[in-house]
């Protein structure tokens, strides 16, 4: 017992190097969600006056320096510039060691001093946080650069950081999934597509309406709706396979987003989940075709 713990200690946890290409693709795709919705939108609308006086004024320390909170309202202009700039660092990966923890004050920031998210707001939180101790033993100038050889102490801490990673992916999908299902008939019946689809607020553009209403108003739309459900389900279920098997299954998830983008118009959300899916998917053996 004691020597297939040791094997599975070293195998496991000691060995593979996660400080890689693939870490620092999820990371720059996050940062890439939270920079799409700090750039194409009025801070005046993102953010309240009052909402971030309370926060300034507060006792508790992490309103209080809470990093639009800290530059004020009146300055608001200073804080999208210093964001901007903060993400489009993280986004090219230089200096991890410091971009890791400004990239959580940035996303926890925003994701509490707000008044208008969405849930990758959230989850861009969660996991610019469980990336942190891998950005802060990251021992590369850049997390694009190749990787090099780390300490057993910072590959386990960097495993196990992953580890989080996977097991937080892998609950999102699986409660999403539930949640549909439970919450809502119309999921069960498969004609929740059609509702989503064609409202008011969630629903598809002119671009493509001309596209999609032909599908959700045939029996087809019972199989697309489904397809959602099984793909969260299945993306869920990768967290068994060895990540040399889950890479075949990122595709089901990619495609899943993409869709949610351009028919939903939540491009920040995609962004992020796709992000996520490339934390929780790919090899840490990724490379990009250049470097190989």
């Amino acid at each position: 017992m004691l020597k297939l713990f040791n094997n599975f200690l070293v195998k496991k946890m000691l060995t593979p190097n996660p400080y890689s290409m693939t870490y620092g693709l999820g990371r720059s795709l996050i940062a890439l969600g939270t920079l799409l919705v700090f750039t194409f939108n009025d801070f005046h609308l993102l953010f309240d006056e009052k909402a971030l006086n309370v926060l300034s004024n507060s006792e508790f320390v992490f309103n209080k320096f809470s990093f639009f909170a800290f530059i004020g309202y009146e300055k608001l202009w200073l804080s999208k510039i210093l964001s901007i700039t903060i993400l489009i660092i993280v986004i090219s990966g230089f200096i991890p060691r410091i971009t890791g923890l400004l990239h959580f004050w940035v996303s926890y920031s925003f994701y509490h001093s707000a008044v208008i998210l969405d849930g990758g707001d959230q989850i861009a939180v969660i996991f610019s946080f469980l990336l942190i101790p891998l950005t802060i033993l990251d021992r590369r100038k850049n997390h694009w650069n190749k990787e090099i050889e780390q300490s057993s102490i910072s590959k386990f801490i960097g495993n196990i950081s992953f580890i989080f990673i996977s097991l937080q992916t892998s609950f999102i999908y699986l409660n999403t999934a539930i949640e549909k299902l439970y919450a809502v008939e119309e999921w069960k019946k498969g004609t929740a597509l059609y509702y989503f689809l064609r409202s008011n607020y969630y629903g598809v553009n002119d671009f493509f309406s001309k596209i999609i209403y032909p599908l959700i108003d045939s029996k087809l739309v019972f199989f697309l709706t489904w397809f959602v459900v099984i793909s969260h389900l299945v993306i869920s279920y990768t967290l068994f396979l060895d990540r040399n098997k889950k890479k075949h299954f990122i595709y089901v998830g990619v495609i899943l987003h993409i869709f949610i983008a351009l028919l939903m118009g939540l491009h920040s959300f995609s962004m992020v989940m796709i992000g996520v899916l490339s934390l929780y998917m790919l090899p840490f053996n990724f490379k990009f075709k250049k470097y190989e």
